[in-house]
């Protein structure tokens, strides 16, 4: 593979020798948020590969720790955001309904490439025939289960219902040996794993109506649905009795064999295997059904966008740069060096042209799952950045008292978000 990149780089170097003979872009310095000013080997050579194809641009990388596509929001207002972010699907109808992304259409329209990106994930982000963002990589939320443990309880199968999942979880519940039978978040984002619960119990937290502007729906009978089953979980006592573990705890717990399980990513098979699980212990399923009947799930990603608010100038160089690190033989690259460091996530790649499985092998189990997110995949509940923290409030007190009322809690828990956050979020948010 080295072999393969340093070749490319020295034909791109060529050809941007060769470019110098014609007229180039006038200079552009494109400013890039980073988490870290360190790359690794790869990232360095990638990155030399763009520049020396793109020699009229120099690039400006500010480092800014935490997560910069949830900031790049409050950056814009300030004046000091990139040209360019990863942004996470979560937060694109906002990003979208505030026009701070640039529409791609006119680089889309003109890129020999784009017919190989996958309709379907195109169409989330587009809005009235404007396309605003070039999704990266797709991660589902599945179910994940510990087979090692499943086999010791005498287990054969994985559980289909959420009748099943329970009485699975008494058997493998085992407080002796510090075995947790089910689990879930408690501590924080709860929101972000009880919006399943919902959709298969076959409702909703929101309803987004027709002119962009939201009505909220915490207290619809599938949400009580969800939060009667959480507390079922909790009075069974078959749930982490420490509450305070966060997501990382969790992750950290099942890969010791200490969760036999929860909800689970895809993109999470890395990090498990990382910490020393064996990956043939580890079983993914699409999460069992409601009481609606069906399996729902989120699908989750990051895609690439264009700070509007940019020069024209800039807004071109940003996308020399995306299309650059979008294109099939750059993307196939870094899948290729994701495979050689160990574990890979079996993430789904939004091209018709690439597989996952191109570049790894995985249990053949995955396969049917992966291609069953597609019919029961969709984007998280409408207005989730401004709304889940409100669903967290109610999550939280009905783990924590699980003979609470949860009419009341998920009641009080929308009329404090009506009162603090509709208005301005409708507001942002009504078709204009």
């Amino acid at each position: 593979m080295k072999k393969m990149i340093a070749f490319t780089l020295c034909l791109v170097m060529l050809l941007g020798i060769v470019g110098t003979m014609a007229e180039q872009p006038a200079p552009v310095e494109l400013t890039l948020w980073v988490t870290s000013r360190n790359a690794d080997e790869f990232q360095t050579e990638q990155e030399e590969a763009f520049l020396a194809a793109h020699p009229w641009i120099t690039l400006n990388k500010v480092v800014k720790e935490g997560d910069p596509g949830n900031e790049f929001y409050q950056g814009v207002a300030a004046g000091t955001a990139p040209d360019l972010i990863i942004g996470s699907f979560t937060m694109m109808d906002k990003y979208i309904a505030s026009g701070i992304v640039e529409p791609l259409n006119a680089y889309l329209d003109n890129w020999e490439e784009t017919a190989n990106f996958d309709k379907a994930y195109l169409d989330m982000f587009t809005r009235d025939g404007k396309t605003y963002g070039l999704p990266i990589e797709v991660t589902p939320m599945l179910f994940g289960y510990n087979k090692a443990l499943f086999k010791a309880a005498g287990i054969e199968n994985a559980p289909t219902t959420w009748e099943e999942a329970l009485e699975y979880a008494k058997k493998l519940n085992d407080p002796e040996n510090q075995v947790i039978g089910y689990a879930t978040l408690a501590a924080e984002w709860t929101e972000w794993f009880f919006q399943y619960y919902v959709w298969q119990a076959g409702g909703d937290l929101t309803k987004q109506n027709a002119d962009g502007t939201a009505t909220l729906t915490f207290t619809d009978p599938a949400v009580i649905k969800a939060a009667e089953f959480y507390q079922t979980l909790a009075k069974e006592n078959v749930l982490q009795r420490d509450r305070t573990l966060k997501f990382g705890d969790l992750l950290e717990e099942f890969s010791r064999g200490k969760i036999a399980m929860m909800p689970f990513a895809v993109d999470w098979v890395r990090d498990v295997v990382n910490r020393g699980m064996d990956p043939d212990d580890l079983g993914l399923i699409l999460p069992p059904a409601g009481p609606s009947g069906k399996s729902a799930t989120a699908i989750a990603g990051a895609c690439y966008v264009i700070n509007a608010a940019a020069s024209q100038e800039k807004k071109d160089a940003a996308w020399n740069y995306i299309s650059f690190y979008m294109s099939k033989e750059q993307r196939s690259a870094f899948f290729e060096n994701e495979a050689s460091k160990g574990a890979i996530a079996p993430v789904t790649i939004p091209r018709s042209d690439m597989s996952i499985t191109d570049f790894a092998s995985f249990p053949e189990e995955y396969g049917p799952v992966l291609a069953g997110v597609g019919e029961i995949g969709r984007l998280e509940f409408y207005g989730k950045a401004d709304f889940g923290s409100y669903v967290d409030r109610a999550v939280q007190k009905i783990l924590s008292d699980p003979t609470a009322d949860a009419q009341k809690e998920f009641g009080e828990a929308q009329k404090l978000a009506e009162a603090e956050a509709l208005e301005n979020f409708n507001k942002a948010n009504i078709s204009k």
